[in-house]
């Protein structure tokens, strides 16, 4: 029997890239599944709660408590399908073919996930096969080059183009929710506990889309009506950097995850009264995130 999927999509203002890609998912062919929207802005971002696409795919709109991570696991419990496709608010589809192209590898029942291709701009164009041979877990989880073009199976994953098998998806936990509001890394820690547990993902080019990286709305740091503290636009690289990052890549971490996020910014590091509450929240996302790993550690020891 052919196998469905789920196709998650959490929003949070962002009503024009939305609309885009939910104009893309109705060009899929064949579609076979469900598109599940989960919208956390404070005005619906869709004007309907429930309706089908002109190639049949039903869509549902949920509503649930702020965080991406919150959404997208809120949307997984919910899913009625076999395979959860994640997919970014401000992507773009071009071919119609996109969703057969995550579900055909399913058909080995050892791929247990699929990481799609990730074109950025300006010229949205791929690069030479990533063959690279990595010294470590975390670097595959890091550093692939998603604008690959080659096919292979790799230990990374993307929430902006992505598919796992529900079952494996459970199998873990889902995404960790300890990975709270404006969180990045989340796909990397589940790329890297599901390796940890044995299962497989393949990197699979051909299911490919194009990621405009929309300014506004989001989990966009520089957009100023998103409203986070300098805490939580740092815990989720200090979970990252306790529960993953081994000793040999810290520096590099902390210089280009959590320095660089904020605090040495152009646009912040000659405004020295901007300092102190971004350290402030450093510091104090730091001391957070060891306590919580180190706590999970023993938890589970």
């Amino acid at each position: 029997m052919a196998l469905h999927a789920s196709i998650i999509i959490p929003t949070y203002r962002r009503a024009e890239p939305l609309q885009a890609v939910i104009a893309d998912l109705a060009r899929l062919s064949p579609a076979r599944g469900e598109v599940l929207v989960v919208d956390q802005s404070p005005t619906p971002c869709l004007d309907r709660e429930a309706f089908a696409l002109e190639n049949g795919l039903p869509v549902r709109v949920l509503r649930c408590a702020p965080g991406v991570v919150a959404a997208r696991n809120f949307a997984a419990a919910q899913a009625q399908y076999e395979v959860l496709v994640f997919l970014d608010d401000d992507v773009r589809i071009d071919d119609p073919a996109f969703l057969e192209r995550h579900l055909e590898n399913y058909a080995d029942p050892a791929i247990d996930g699929v990481c799609g291709q990730e074109l950025n701009g300006p010229d949205f164009t791929a690069t030479a096969p990533d063959n690279s041979q990595f010294a470590s877990l975390y670097e595959e989880a890091e550093f692939f080059n998603r604008r690959s073009s080659g096919k292979r199976p790799v230990a990374h994953l993307s929430t902006c183009n992505c598919s796992v098998r529900k079952s494996a998806f459970e199998r873990v936990g889902g995404f960790d929710p300890i990975f709270t509001g404006n969180s990045y890394g989340d796909d990397t820690d589940l790329a890297m506990r599901m390796a940890q547990a044995g299962l497989r993902i393949f990197f699979e080019p051909q299911a490919s889309v194009r990621h405009l990286h929309w300014q506004a709305g989001g989990l966009r740091l520089n957009d100023t009506t998103n409203v986070a503290s300098e805490f939580d636009k740092h815990y989720s690289s200090w979970l990252v950097y306790y529960r993953h990052v081994p000793p040999r890549w810290r520096r590099w971490f902390l210089w280009h995850r959590i320095l660089r996020r904020r605090l040495l910014l152009r646009r912040n590091v000659f405004r020295w009264h901007r300092w102190p509450p971004i350290i402030s929240g450093i510091l104090k996302s730091r001391t957070a995130a060891q306590q919580r790993v180190r706590g999970r550690g023993k938890a589970s020891a």
